[in-house]
């Protein structure tokens, strides 16, 4: 399990191309390496290539929604202990439920502050 202080490589993903490049950009001027990829099938062939200590994944995406993603790389222990923070404008309680109980660290309710990002990876205000 990662800690605050071990979390250096950050995968985001997201099919919004501007909220994406805002990330990452944010993410970089705090000092963190960024991934970035804008489909989960891209995201997939990434996570087998490298191992990121954080991942922050939307979860309406074009393929396969964030949670379907989820259950995919838990199956295949593709990304075992490394925390993912879900992001998404929807608000619903199964939806938190189903995140949690696929090991969700935390759910950040879009839209936020881009600008508390850095902020909240940096204090580990999520649980592993």
């Amino acid at each position: 399990m990662k800690t605050k202080n071990n979390i250096n490589h950050i995968l985001v993903i997201d099919d919004d191309e501007f909220l994406l490049l805002a990330i990452k950009k944010k993410l970089e001027l705090a000092d963190y390496k960024v991934t970035i990829s804008n489909n989960v099938h891209d995201a997939y062939f990434k996570l087998n290539m490298t191992k990121p200590d954080l991942i922050l994944l939307d979860v309406i995406m074009p393929d396969i929604n964030g949670v379907e993603f989820m259950q995919l790389i838990n199956s295949q222990a593709m990304a075992r202990n490394t925390p993912i923070i879900l992001m998404s404008f929807l608000r619903k309680k199964d939806l938190y439920r189903m995140g949690y109980d696929l090991g969700t660290a935390f759910y950040l309710d879009k839209p936020f502050d881009i600008n508390k990002l850095p902020l909240l990876i940096k204090r580990n205000e999520f649980h592993a």
